[in-house]
This record gives C-alpha cells, structure tokens and sequence, in this order.
C-alpha cells in the first residue's frame, strides 16, 4: 500500500453574541498515512440513524504533533472532519502507530 501525504488544521473558535463560530484555520502539519474509506451507521442525539462515509487513517510510529476531535484532514482533495480520539493501530501486543477516523459532514 501507498501512503499519502495528508495535511491536518485546526479551527480556533470563539463565541459570538451567544453561538460558536470557526476562526481561521492554523495549518498542524502533513502526516504520511494509509487511507481506508469507509461507511460508518451512528445514531445521532435525537435517536436518528445515519450513515456516513469517510476514512480511517493509519500513521506508522509516533506522531509529529497533536491532533484532536473536531480538526479537519484533507484526503484526496476533500475536506474531512476527525471525529473520535485517535487510538493506537495495534496488531497483536505489538503498537505499530496511530488511527485517526475521520468524516465527511452530515451537511455535505
């Protein structure tokens, strides 16, 4: 498998006569990954189920910087949201990396 060459951003948000706003993206870094696209079903907080597509993304070794739930990834030209704490990619006892999954919008 090939990887490629993601990068990831984070979006500063501040509060604005009561709603939450996204500031200007700062740019985290590109990661080399291997991506796997996916269909994910979830039931959404008002019991409604959902089907989303996106992808998991595996990084060999440690990471180089800090990503959190709610940052975008950029994947094969498409904007894509981090939407769980990234997680160890274990194969057996043995930690080979990091697992990142990441979303499309529900609004997309």
């Amino acid at each position: 498998m090939n990887t490629e060459t993601v990068p990831f951003q984070r979006h500063e948000t501040r509060m604005e006569h009561g709603r939450r706003v996204a500031g200007e993206p700062t740019e985290l870094g590109a990661l080399h990954v291997l991506a796997a696209p996916g269909t994910y079903e979830r039931q959404t907080d008002t019991g409604r189920l959902v089907v989303t597509s996106g992808y998991d993304l595996y990084l060999r070794g440690t990471p180089p910087f800090d990503v959190r739930v709610g940052d975008t990834a950029v994947v094969r030209g498409e904007t894509l949201t981090v939407t769980r704490t990234p997680e160890d990619w274990r194969r057996g006892d043995r930690r080979i990396g990091v697992q990142y999954h990441v979303e499309r919008s529900l609004d997309s």
